[in-house]
């Protein structure tokens, strides 16, 4: 503050430090396949399930169930880390001909293991030729999408290549005489009538689309100029009245597994042209015969463990996530299932050291679902404080979010859990008295008479309460938002002061809330709170906090003793 040279008053304000809001909780992190990764590697944020597909594709609902079931059974959020590797599977159908007609591709990466099959059924006329089709996506044997009653017409509601991309959330069907083709450049001008112009394919002499007016634009004067990226194989399209620019479509791709695949970005964003799709093939041989059975998609590999950690590590990008899993396919190995859970595990106790901790699940995989055993050395392999194994396998998702929905302090022992497609665990008692014991400390999610599909006992892998390393990560995420507040103040006193009052009170509500609480017999406080600053301390500019807390744990057992009175 300046000095007064002229007599009078001069009041300087001072604000005490405001205290943080309360930290989030059920903030799920999940890494996995998705359809569309992001261009730049960064997480995605979603918050219902209709955004994953709208923001990474619709092929992610079925490559990442795990979010689908978290965000249905009640988290918040789910934050997706892209998984990047791997190729996608593909199945050429054959027409009569034997000529490729139709090439299916799977949406995402991966390695089905003989799991993905189509079968195609054909309806003739009576002069015996093919005019509709009915195609059915199979998947462990089940048909899992149906479309019947298809046949090449573009821009008709049952165009073969519009219905799969359009509602398919498992492949993507393109001319296989065009697979990988890009138009060739140049500018096409319409005429008076708006006839519709022929776009070629780049160094061929095939028709690859027609461009045509919209119903309401004026064609006279409009052309469109249309450009390809030798880079990245993009497409632009300028569209020009005159020497006026009407309007700019960049980055377009002839991908119809892209949001910005060219006939739906027209379609959806130009109002002076669109497209027309053309064939490969001449007309009655644009539909592909009929299967003897399902025929097995192949060439699909998947992202290796590796590929996973990256995903992992990528995690940390947002300290607010306090629950995370991996999606994994049920087709991979015991092993690298054992070595993703562990990067997990790694990254979960990298964030609880840096202040911002988190609780990591897992499941059994298929084959370790029936072997005691393997189940026993699985859970030996992760075990820590901060991982929960389960079973069934694939239940992670929708166990993190039911235990995401929930209060920190309220124990999933015993609560409900919606497991949708999968079958809840069917462990004899003998065996549950194994699974349950502190040498192996599964999470079960079981049947039980009277109660339906339910966790029967909350327990990480070294057999504590799953609530209470919660309470504490609370504690752990309240004690840094308030503390991060205060680097920069003096360290006199008041400060120190102010500091512990902020504590204080934030641990007085996780008692009220009855979060933490006292002792049973009533002589321990729920907590205890002590800042200082030796001199040793205050030369270096450290302020010491010292807490403890006491979570509340929930009833896992009752032991009852009655006595019968004469």
């Amino acid at each position: 503050m300046s000095t007064l040279v002229v007599p009078g008053v001069r009041v300087e304000a001072q604000f005490d430090v405001l205290p943080p809001l309360p930290a989030p909780s059920g903030i799920i992190g999940i890494a996995g396949v998705v359809d569309r990764p992001p261009v730049t590697t960064r997480l995605i944020g979603v918050s219902k399930v209709s955004e994953l597909k709208q923001l990474i594709g619709p092929g992610t609902i079925h490559s990442m169930k795990e979010a689908v079931h978290a965000l249905s059974n009640g988290a918040s959020e789910v934050i997706v880390s892209a998984v990047s590797g791997g190729s996608a599977a593909i199945l050429t159908l054959l027409n009569e001909d034997s000529v490729p007609a139709v090439l299916l591709k799977c949406r995402f990466n991966r390695k089905w293991a003989d799991k993905l099959s189509a079968e195609v059924r054909t309806i003739r006329d009576a002069l015996g030729n093919i005019v509709r089709v009915t195609l059915y996506l199979i998947v462990d044997g089940a048909a899992v999408e149906t479309f019947p009653d298809l046949r090449v017409a573009p821009g008709q509601p049952d165009d073969l290549f519009d219905t799969i991309n359009q509602k398919s959330n498992l492949v993507v069907a393109l001319d296989a005489g065009f697979q990988n083709a890009l138009p060739a450049e140049g500018t096409y001008i319409f005429d008076a009538p708006g006839t519709p112009i022929n776009v070629l394919v780049d160094g061929d002499t095939s028709t690859l689309f027609q461009l045509l007016p919209k119903e309401d634009a004026e064609p006279d004067g409009l052309r469109a100029v249309l450009t390809v990226s030798d880079s990245t194989s993009t497409i632009n399209i300028k569209v020009y009245r005159g020497a006026a620019l009407q309007e700019e479509l960049a980055g377009l791709t002839m991908n119809p597994d892209s949001d910005l695949y060219l006939p739906f970005v027209l379609l959806a964003k130009s109002s002076l042209i669109r497209i027309r799709a053309a064939s490969s093939l001449a007309a009655g041989k644009r539909l592909p015969t009929a299967t003897s059975g399902p025929v097995i998609f192949t060439d699909g590999t998947s992202p290796g463990a590796n590929d996973y950690n990256d995903a992992i590590d990528l995690l940390t990008e947002d300290p607010r996530i306090d629950l995370i899993c991996a999606s994994i396919e049920p087709a991979r190995a015991d092993n690298e299932v054992i070595q993703i859970h562990q990067s997990l595990v790694a990254h979960a106790v990298k964030m609880a050291d840096d202040g911002s901790p988190c609780i990591a699940f897992g499941s059994v995989t298929p084959t370790e679902a029936a072997s005691l055993d393997k189940i026993k050395d699985h859970a030996s392999a992760v075990r820590n404080r901060r991982f929960v194994l389960i079973a069934p396998s694939r239940a992670e998702g929708a166990v993190a979010g039911m235990v995401g929905r929930m209060n920190p302090k309220e124990s999933p022992t015993f609560k409900t859990v919606p497991l949708f497609d999968i079958n809840p665990s069917s462990y004899r008692e003998s065996e549950l008295n194994r699974l349950l014991s502190s040498t192996t400390n599964l999470l079960v999610v079981q049947e039980r008479a009277g109660r339906g599909i339910v966790v029967l006992r909350a327990l990480n892998t070294i057999g504590d309460q799953i609530s209470v390393t919660r309470v504490a990560d609370k504690a752990i995420r309240e004690t840094k938002a308030i503390s991060e507040n205060f680097i920069g103040q003096l360290n006199s006193e008041d400060a120190r002061t102010a500091l512990k009052q902020q504590i204080f009170a934030t641990l007085t509500r996780m008692e009220r809330e009855g979060a933490i609480v006292p002792s049973t017999d009533g002589k321990d406080p729920a907590f205890i709170v002590d800042v200082y600053s030796t001199q040793q301390d205050f030369a270096q500019g450290i302020v010491r906090i010292d807490i403890a807390i006491r979570p509340v744990r929930a009833i896992d057992y009752i032991y009852a003793t009655i006595r019968v009175k004469n």
